[in-house]
């Protein structure tokens, strides 16, 4: 989440009452807007697939500057709402997924280099910019089961598990988003809200470098 939105992962859970609350007004005195979408008694922001919720407009009642905010743990609000819009999306009736997709494309594409358009652009942080520039998706299947046929014909070579020890990407990536790597791959629930999840990392060991 770090490397590819920028978002921080620790911090305190984006979570909070939405009872009692005009969230049309609050949208309005901070956003100078209302959103016309609607859910239960609070309003849903949406900015690249980032859902905003009322703990951030709680905060920025108190404090104008969204200072506050940048207590809260982003990073972990938009894995919650990712990892529980993919489970939903298991339903074999299900034809929506919700949920920040872009950050799940760009993580597959560091990671299937066979699927990954060409881009001649050096790296940029956050990492998911890196495909805001024009690319070449010449020689990528676009059918699904095309897609499927190619990532069961591919190797375990094939996939690159580490990416982000490319120098290339190394190099943009400030220091200070490296001091506590450890934070990445601890096991524990995530909880935005009502939607609790659990952090599967000894499942994924090998893209944090180990065996």
């Amino acid at each position: 989440m770090k490397l590819q939105l920028g978002l921080p992962v620790d911090g305190y859970a984006v979570s909070g009452s939405s009872q009692s609350t005009d969230w049309g007004i609050v949208c309005y005195k901070l956003l100078g807007a209302i959103p016309d979408r609607i859910n239960g008694d609070y309003r849903r922001l949406f900015d690249a697939g980032l859902v905003l919720k009322p703990r951030i407009f709680e905060v920025a009642t108190k404090t104008v500057d969204f200072r506050a905010a940048g207590e809260l743990s982003w990073g972990s609000a938009v894995l919650t709402t990712l990892y529980r819009e993919m489970y939903g999306a298991t339903v074999p009736n299900k034809a929506k997924i919700g949920g920040c997709l872009s950050l799940l494309q760009s993580w597959a594409r560091y990671r299937l280099p066979f699927l990954r358009p060409r881009v001649n652009h050096p790296h940029t942080f956050p990492l998911i910019t890196r495909w805001n520039h024009s690319a070449s998706y010449v020689g990528i299947p676009t059918s699904l089961e095309d897609i499927r046929l190619l990532l069961d014909q591919r190797s375990e070579a094939q996939f690159e598990w580490t990416p982000y020890k490319d120098p290339a990407i190394r190099a943009v990536i400030l220091d200070k988003f490296f001091q506590n790597p450890n934070i990445w791959h601890v096991k524990v629930p995530m909880v935005t809200y009502a939607i609790v999840e659990m952090h599967q990392s000894d499942r994924v060991l090998r893209q944090f470098g180990f065996q």
